[in-house]
């Protein structure tokens, strides 16, 4: 069964982190998709939020039901003004 892009049943993989820039608060998101096969960039990615929960999903990777295709990030009601793609460790 393959998750669907607009699912909010992923577990979280941890905190979004957040850098204050002199235009406002900045989400950083990794640059890799969860299996590490693919860069992630705004053109290469979908990212969404429900509720309390960033999401950046891996077109990609999501059609294999084997790999984790999605990022889950718990935002705590913190809303960033931008975002960047940042590798993380």
């Amino acid at each position: 069964m393959t998750t669907p892009l607009t699912s909010n049943n992923i577990p979280s993989h941890g905190p979004a982190r957040y850098r204050a820039t002199a235009h406002g608060l900045q989400v950083v998101i990794p640059n890799r998709c969860p299996s590490g096969r693919h860069v992630l960039t705004s053109e290469t990615c979908r990212i969404y939020e429900t509720v309390d929960t960033l999401h950046i999903t891996c077109p990609s990777c999501a059609n294999d039901p084997k790999v984790e295709s999605t990022w889950s990030l718990t935002t705590h009601g913190r809303t960033a003004q931008s975002a960047v793609f940042e590798n993380l460790p």
